[in-house]
This record gives structure tokens, C-alpha cells and sequence, in this order.
């Protein structure tokens, strides 16, 4: 694989990141949280992501620790059925652990299926193309939040209750909207 294939490869893969990780972004900054099935995709692709490592031949293997992060998806459900006092320390660290993982392991999610997929991607690229795809993903999240937070500016109610959401508290009652 050439370099040029390999930003392209790079490229797509923060798009994908990108992809993956708009909606829990936009869900935190218009709900003020992530929704449980967000978490639980990530619990599924990571436990799924796991085996393959695990199942995984040849010599190419991911470093331990970096398939042990894969397990964090599986800490945070683990918290989550464990009875706890709705309004304690612990239950709030258990669920912005869960937001944490999601926001954050997404994208991390498809990097380390890249890294098991193609791993001479990352040898190919330069640190620099590697920080540029980040903030590509880091910048996508970050306006997502913002979109979600000020969704009063594009969407209203209706747009919520028409797409089967749930109406967040900020959500506008006019009729401007994209929808």
C-alpha cells in the first residue's frame, strides 16, 4: 500500500469516526445525556471487537492494553445493574463513565478496528496526518454537542416529535425548521 492510499484509508476512517459519533455528541448537548441504546452499540462493537482480537492469528497482534480498553464498554454495563442510590456519587460516575466511554469510544472504536483490519495504515501515515484525522473527528464532536445544545436555532418540536424523539427541554415550539 502506497502512502497516498493510506491517507485516503486514514480519511475514511475519520469520516466513519465521524459518522459514529455525531448523534451521542448531539444527544448530550440537546438532552443533557447520551441515550442508553448509544452506549450499548458501543458495548456490542467492542465486545465483538474484542473477540476477534482474541481469535485473531498471525503476529500482527494489538498490544494487550489496547485490547483491554476494548473491556471498558463491559465495566460501565457491569456498573450499571449494580443497585446504587439514584442520587449518589457512584451512580453519577457510572453514568458519565458511560457517556465518557461512548463519546470518546466510538471513534476510539474505529481506530482499534482498523488497527486489527489494517494495521500498516498507521505505519504509512505521518503523526501529523494521524493528529489531522483526530480533530477532524474532535471538531465534528464538539459542533454536535453545539448543534444539540442549540437546536432551538434550527429545529423545533415538531422536527423531535416527527423523527420519533423525545422533545428536549430547550426545543422551539415556531415553525422555522430544516424539516
Amino acid at each position: 500500500m502506497d502512502v497516498r492510499r493510506a491517507r485516503r484509508t486514514l480519511g475514511a476512517l475519520a469520516v466513519a469516526a465521524a459518522l459514529v459519533a455525531w448523534w451521542p455528541a448531539f444527544t448530550l448537548g440537546a438532552w443533557g445525556s447520551v441515550f442508553f441504546e448509544q452506549i450499548l452499540m458501543l458495548w456490542a462493537a467492542a465486545t465483538a471487537a474484542f473477540v476477534v482480537v482474541l481469535l485473531k492469528e498471525g503476529s500482527q497482534r494489538l498490544p494487550r492494553l489496547l485490547a483491554a480498553s476494548l473491556l471498558l464498554p463491559s465495566v460501565w454495563l457491569v456498573g450499571a445493574v449494580i443497585p446504587l442510590d439514584e442520587n449518589s456519587l457512584l451512580s453519577d460516575m457510572v453514568t458519565w463513565f458511560g457517556v465518557g466511554i461512548t463519546l470518546v469510544g466510538l471513534p476510539f472504536m474505529v481506530w482499534v478496528i482498523l488497527q486489527v483490519a489494517r494495521p500498516d495504515v498507521a505505519e504509512m501515515v505521518s503523526v501529523r496526518t494521524l493528529v489531522v484525522a483526530g480533530v477532524a473527528v474532535a471538531v465534528v464532536v464538539l459542533l454536535s454537542f453545539g448543534l444539540g445544545r442549540f437546536n432551538y436555532v434550527f429545529l423545533t418540536c415538531e422536527d423531535f416529535r416527527v423523527s420519533g424523539n423525545a422533545l428536549p427541554p430547550n426545543c422551539a415550539p415556531g415553525p422555522a425548521s430544516l424539516g
